[in-house]
């Protein structure tokens, strides 16, 4: 079993709106900087601040209606859960959690939190709760299939998913 999810990608459609507003919000930007240097006028700490606070919007307007998450820019949000690891980000702003599963002694599932036991008696809580509810049962269903393959000790075996869930997303 395997699932492999990035949280950011597909979430945006292009929008032409947008695009043509970041064109807007950027021409505007430079079209006041070329407006003071005809003017022969000083262009002052607050008209440079107005400058690039326009021409920001404008790019991330321009990035998001092309289809691209802006938080993308920032870094990743991710899932990928195979027979070697367990690695999930919930957000480009989020702590990665990371666990090998040779390093895992006991597995325990309550309420949108894996609680992991390592093989050194420390604890690793993987928290669920960030990500949406089709998410949360595709992680649970692939952890618990991997924990069942590689006979880690775990409350799970009470724990039932039912197979006919929808599948957004591919794993094996």
């Amino acid at each position: 079993m395997e699932l492999e999810l990035d949280l950011l990608k597909g979430r945006r459609e292009k929008s032409i709106f947008r695009i043509g507003l970041g064109i807007l919000f950027f021409l505007i930007a430079i079209g006041g900087i070329i407006i003071k240097i005809v003017r022969e006028k000083d262009i002052k700490l607050y008209d440079w601040f107005f400058f690039v606070m326009f021409a920001l919007n404008g790019i991330m307007h321009l990035v998001e209606g092309l289809g691209f998450p802006f938080e993308s820019l920032f870094g990743k949000a991710y899932i990928l859960i195979n027979d070697g690891f367990i690695s999930l980000k919930a957000g480009v702003f989020e702590k990665k959690q990371f666990i090998n599963w040779n390093e895992i002694q006991l597995i325990d599932y309550k309420l949108n939190k894996f609680i992991i036991q390592k093989q050194d008696n420390t604890v690793l809580i993987i928290d669920l709760s960030k990500f949406e509810y089709i998410i949360n049962m595709e992680i649970k269903k692939v952890i618990i299939g991997i924990a069942k393959e590689k006979n880690i000790r775990s409350n799970i075996s009470t724990f039932k998913i039912k197979n006919d869930l929808p599948v957004g997303h591919s794993y094996q």
